[in-house]
């Protein structure tokens, strides 16, 4: 109130704007089929980076996906897929897990590949529904779903949040092999040691309340 106000004024205290940035002077550059993790303590930045790279990716105008200055540039034919847990994740029917994929890549074999790669290789899993499935399970599924949409880009945050650490390794080492196959560009947002070394990434981008910067993976400790 203006009162309120005239009597903090009246003892030196003001009311200011204050501007805080979450990321800042960030200049990174992501070549096509790199594998690039990205680290950093929570609320650090992470998923705004993410949201960035999203944005000018699919030419998303809400300013959650859009910098206050400067710019995200993308290739013209850039096909993304991406997950931000609780913001946008792949849509499943009351279709079986084998079914939702074939219907994406059109061959049988190919969906059981695919889904194998997760670690949901038994036919239990292929004639399951999505909403049958565990928390893990279910996360298997959707990275299933977005290999299938064949992107070139693939941007995932949390990934592999919630799997065990032996199945979490051999989905990361997986998608690693199939990024690197098919030259795929991957980013994600990750924090445990394990998963990072199963992806053998290209780069890792350390985020840090305001500061970015990148390191090749060999350079950093978790190459170690």
């Amino acid at each position: 109130p203006h009162t309120l106000q005239e009597v903090l004024k009246a003892f030196g205290v003001e009311r200011r704007l204050v501007e805080k940035y979450v990321l800042r002077d960030v200049d990174l550059v992501v070549e096509p089929g790199e594998i690039v993790v990205i680290v950093g303590a929570s609320g650090a930045g992470k998923t705004t980076l993410l949201r960035m790279i999203i944005g000018a990716a699919l030419g998303i105008r809400n300013e959650r996906y859009r910098p206050t200055y400067g710019k995200v540039e993308v290739p013209d034919n850039v096909k993304l897929e991406y997950m931000l847990p609780g913001e946008h994740e792949p849509k499943f029917g009351d279709e079986t897990l084998l079914e939702h994929i074939v219907d994406k890549v059109g061959n049988p074999a190919i969906a059981v590949e695919i889904l194998n790669s997760v670690g949901l290789s038994d036919a239990v899993f292929y004639r399951a529904r999505f909403h049958e499935l565990s928390t893990g399970q279910k996360e298997r599924a959707k990275l299933a779903s977005m290999i299938a949409s064949r992107p070139n880009l693939l941007i995932i945050d949390e990934f592999a949040a919630h799997l065990d650490a032996l199945t979490a390794q051999k989905v990361a080492r997986k998608l690693s092999q199939i990024a690197r196959r098919t030259g795929m560009t991957v980013i994600v947002a990750t924090n445990r040691i394990e998963v990072i070394k199963a992806l053998c990434p290209d780069k890792i981008i350390y985020v840090g309340y305001g500061a970015t910067f990148s390191m090749r993976y060999e350079e950093s400790e978790y190459a170690k």
